[in-house]
C-alpha cells in the first residue's frame, strides 16, 4: 500500500512510499482511509520545526497525518467495530495508567502517543486503529464530515468543556484558520448572542467565510476589535478564544474581555511573549489553556455533530490526491483556502 512517510528528522524529507498493509490484532479494526485532513502540525512535521516536534520522538519512517476517517473492512480478535461502518478516528492513543489517565485527561498523559506524530498515522491506504479509538458516524450525516472531526473535538473540547459558552455570552475569536472557525460555529451553536472573529488582510477569504456562516469579521489590520466588541456590549467580550498562536496577541485578548471575562488558550505559541498581568488581577478574568481533547470530548461532538455538520463542512475548499501531498502542504503553508482534504 501507498503512504506519506518522513523519512528523516530534518526538513523536508518526506515521500509518498510503498508499506506492507497492517493486520488487525486483538481489540483493533482494520480501516480503510476514505479522507485526511491537514493542519498546522503536520506543516511542522514536514519542515521539522523543533518547537513542534520535540513532543513528539517518532522513529523513522512515520506516515504522517493525524486527521483522517475512513469505512471499517474487517475486526480483529476481541474487537466489536461493524464492517462497512463509517468512522472518525481519534488519533490519540494513551497509556491508561497515569495520573492524568486516571483522571479521565488522557490528553495530558505523560506517555501520550499521537498518530501521525509518534507513530504511524492515517495518510496512507489502510491503517489499524484501537477498538475504543473508532467513532462511528450519526446515521444520515454526510460522511464528507468525517475528517473534519479530529479539529473539531479540538474545538470542542474549548467550547463545551474547557471554557463554555453560556447561552446570550458575546463571545470573541482570535484567529481565522480552521480552528478559529470551528470554535466560532460551536460557540453560536452554544447560544453565544453574538460572535466577533479577527483575522488580518491576507485572511480575506476567511474572514469572508465567517460573514457567511453569521459571524461578525473583523479584519485587525483595518479596524479595532475591541471597538467592534464593545459596541456589542459596553464591557467587552464574555469569552474569548485565542486560536492563532501569535505572540503578540496575548494583550488583545485580555482588552476584549470584559470584567470577569475568560481567556481560552488554544493555539500554539513558541515564541516569547510578554503580557501585563495587573489587568488580569484588577478584572478579575479568569486564563485557561485548552489542548485538544479527551475521550468524553469525541462523545460530545458526537452528540452536537447533526446541529453543526452542515456549517462544518463549508470549510472544506480543496480535494487533493494523497500523491500530491507537498501541493497540499503547501497550500495550508501559504494559507490558501481553509481545509484541505486528502483522498488516498
Amino acid at each position: 500500500m501507498k503512504a506519506v512517510a518522513k523519512l528523516r528528522p530534518e526538513n523536508g524529507a518526506m515521500a509518498l512510499i510503498d508499506m506492507e498493509q497492517p493486520v488487525a490484532g486483538p481489540g483493533e479494526a482494520l480501516v480503510k482511509i476514505t479522507a485526511g485532513g491537514i493542519c498546522g502540525t503536520d506543516v511542522a512535521i514536514w519542515k521539522w520545526h523543533e518547537a513542534v516536534v520535540g513532543q513528539y520522538a517518532p522513529n523513522f519512517p512515520l506516515v504522517v497525518g493525524h486527521e483522517f476517517a475512513g469505512t471499517v473492512i474487517s475486526a480483529g480478535p476481541q474487537c466489536r467495530a461493524v464492517e462497512g461502518d463509517t468512522v472518525a478516528i481519534n488519533p490519540q492513543i494513551a497509556c491508561g495508567r497515569c495520573e492524568y489517565c486516571g483522571l479521565g485527561r488522557p490528553t495530558l498523559c505523560v506517555d501520550r502517543r499521537l498518530m501521525g506524530g509518534r507513530i504511524n498515522g492515517g495518510w496512507t491506504e489502510y491503517v489499524t486503529v484501537p477498538e475504543q479509538n473508532l467513532h462511528p458516524l450519526p446515521k444520515g450525516l454526510d460522511s464528507a464530515v468525517a475528517p473534519l472531526l479530529e479539529p473539531l473535538s479540538v474545538a470542542t473540547h474549548a467550547v463545551s468543556e474547557r471554557v463554555p459558552v453560556r447561552p446570550g455570552d458575546v463571545v470573541a475569536v482570535i484567529g481565522a484558520g480552521p480552528i478559529g472557525l470551528l470554535v466560532a460555529i460551536l460557540a453560536k451553536a452554544a447560544g453565544a448572542s453574538a460572535v466577533v472573529l479577527t483575522g488580518i488582510g491576507a485572511d480575506k477569504g476567511r474572514l469572508e467565510l465567517a460573514a457567511s456562516l453569521g459571524f461578525i469579521p473583523v479584519n485587525v489590520e483595518e479596524a479595532d476589535a475591541a471597538r467592534v466588541v464593545k459596541a456589542i456590549q459596553w464591557d467587552g467580550a464574555d469569552v474569548v478564544y485565542e486560536t492563532s498562536g501569535n505572540a503578540s496577541v496575548f494583550d488583545q485578548a485580555v482588552g476584549l474581555s470584559r470584567r470577569t471575562g475568560r481567556i481560552g488558550l488554544i493555539g500554539l505559541c513558541h515564541g516569547a511573549t510578554t503580557f501585563k498581568s495587573t489587568p488580569i488581577v484588577l478584572r478579575e478574568l479568569e486564563v485557561i489553556g485548552s489542548r485538544g481533547y479527551n475521550e468524553t470530548t469525541w462523545s460530545l461532538m458526537m452528540r452536537q455533530l447533526p446541529a453543526v455538520a452542515g456549517d462544518v463542512l463549508k470549510l472544506v475548499t480543496h480535494e487533493v490526491e494523497l500523491k500530491d501531498f507537498e501541493q497540499a502542504l503547501g497550500l495550508v503553508e501559504r494559507r490558501e483556502g481553509m481545509k484541505i482534504i486528502l483522498r488516498p
